[in-house]
């Protein structure tokens, strides 16, 4: 069994010490010991010495909620969400059409609407002429597309703007190529299905980015593909290039399935595991779909509940009698009330097993909800990469409210346990971008004037927490992951600075050096 050595570099532990040490030896796909360099050299003499000389070590990043098929296939095309200049935007689209047939259809995704908003169709016309060219901003609430785009949707001058979208126009009243909101869904609904063969590949490839920004472990929470995503995982396990653990979310229905099976959370193996189920409660802040306490600025709606609270207490309570644990979709604060109040309940029922409680998202908090989290031991997984996404949107329909979103500070004040996810495709796969985010409560290159609500910051260490343990617990694998510790497993990240000497602005430039999953290298850096 292959013995390692890791040495030079700072050992972020991650446990419950905040340890940090001087050598790391890995045997086989576990952590065997931590500790002095000389102890490290001298109990292991013999094994295979890895020597760093900058940066640092820390447990590998968990993603504790996204969408792996939706994401891979947006990016399968155009990966845009490091992309910073508009030159080079346009230059990767070149690229990428001129290797594809005429008319094949290209997307893209994470563009920044700074470089989206400089942009038309023009411009995109001149580097990709003869294929229909999407390009979807971050967050998805917007897209830029080309000429062959709007005419394959019928979309021209007399197009009238759908209820709820914008299509944006020139001065002579011409499409520019630019929409917004529920135009969107113009263009969308007419991007051909990929084939299965095509959906392997880039979920393949989307695996392969995640572990490229240190991503080791991944919760799905696709629901509506989850039975497709679990073959083509187990797929990959099976002929060994699953480069990442994935946990996968299932809805009430299909989770009632397995529970008729007998099939419990975290069935699976090393690779591939069973998650929870998953129940959508309330809809998103940006269609102001959310179920808020008080309405929307300048209109009647608090937003939409998806089902009663007697609904979702028979939903959990069948899902937690079957040993499957949930997570509610939750933006709004009243539809968290709603959740917690639920959690509340199941957990002084006779006969109810302690299981993981999560809520997705937890976007908006009351004072007197904020506190029920540890009480409840609920997990709030959150996004903090949503935070200068939706920024300009809260504080313009929510007004006074808007400091209620993304709560992160007073929930680590009140000894919640907290779990990040991307959220990806709408946020960046990047752990450094959602840190940044909810550290600074801004974006990368943004300056201080712009933080939200910057009470709600969190100190780095604990934002590196709530991406690799409190993560790990919001998947029930802290005994396994999360942590580097004697008996887990080797999974592990070497990046290029020492990320806790520095302030956050170094994580706009950080890169990952080396991944490891269960001891092997998954993914391996340039050399300088």
């Amino acid at each position: 069994m292959a013995v390692k050595v890791f040495l030079g570099v700072p050992v972020y532990t991650m446990d419950t010490q905040f340890s940090v040490q001087e050598a790391l030896v890995v045997e086989g796909d576990r952590v065997r010991f931590l500790g002095s360099t000389n102890e490290a050299l001298k109990v292991f003499p013999g094994a295979e010495k890895i020597e760093l000389e900058e940066g640092c070590i820390l447990p590998g990043f968990i993603d504790a909620h996204l969408h792996l098929r939706d994401f891979a296939l947006l990016v399968a095309d155009l990966d845009l969400y490091s992309e910073n200049l508009r030159e080079g935007l346009l230059e990767q689209v070149r690229g990428v059409a001129a290797g594809k047939s005429k008319d094949e259809w290209i997307t893209g995704g994470g563009a920044g609407l700074s470089i989206l908003n400089d942009l038309n169709r023009d411009d995109l016309d001149a580097v990709c002429p003869d294929n229909p060219l999407v390009i979807y901003s971050r967050g998805m609430h917007s897209m830029l597309v080309n000429s062959a785009s709007l005419s394959a949707c019928h979309i021209d001058s007399s197009r009238q703007d759908p209820l709820g979208g914008t299509i944006e126009r020139d001065s002579s009243g011409r499409p520019n190529g630019m929409l917004r909101g529920r135009a969107v869904e113009l263009v969308k609904r007419h991007i051909p299905e990929q084939k299965t063969k095509s959906v392997q590949a880039a979920i393949e490839r989307g695996i392969e980015k995640l572990v490229a920004k240190g991503v080791t472990t991944f919760c799905d929470c696709s629901l509506h593909n989850a039975d497709l995503l679990m073959r083509a995982l187990m797929r990959l396990h099976y002929q060994q290039r699953l480069k990442a653990r994935g946990v996968l979310m299932f809805s009430d229905r299909a989770a009632a399935r397995l529970g008729s099976m007998g099939i419990q959370s975290l069935f699976g193996n090393e690779k591939v595991k069973i998650g929870g189920c998953k129940v959508i409660l309330d809809g998103s802040l940006s269609s102001m779909t959310a179920y808020m306490s008080r309405p929307y600025v300048g209109v009647a709606s608090t937003g939409m509940l998806l089902m009663e609270e007697q609904e979702l207490h028979q939903i959990l309570k069948r899902s937690y009698a079957d040993y499957i644990w949930a997570g509610v979709h939750a933006i709004g604060d009243r539809a968290v009330e709603i959740a917690l109040r639920v959690y509340g309940k199941l957990g002084k029922e006779v006969g109810i097993p302690k299981l993981l409680k999560r809520i997705e998202h937890a976007q908006s908090l009351k004072d007197e909800d904020v506190e029920k989290f540890p009480e409840t031991g609920v997990i709030p997984v959150v996004n903090p990469v949503h935070i200068p996404i939706d920024r300009g949107n809260a504080l313009s329909c929510l007004g006074p409210d808007a400091r209620l979103q993304h709560r992160l500070g007073s929930l680590t004040a009140a000894g919640a346990t907290l779990a990040i996810g991307s959220d990806a495709p709408v946020g960046s796969i990047s752990p450094f971008h959602g840190i940044y985010a909810a550290v600074e409560r801004k974006d990368f290159s943004e300056g201080p004037e712009l933080r939200f609500f910057p009470k709600e910051r969190i100190q780095l260490r604990d934002a590196l927490l709530a991406y690799t343990r409190g993560s790990a617990a919001a998947l029930g694998l802290e005994k396994e992951l999360g942590s580097l510790e004697p008996g887990k497993y080797a999974d592990l990240v070497v990046l290029s600075k020492d990320v806790l000497s520095q302030d956050a602005e170094a994580l706009a430039n950080i890169e990952v050096k080396l991944t490891l999953v269960g001891g092997d290298t998954v993914y391996e850096g340039e050399n300088d």
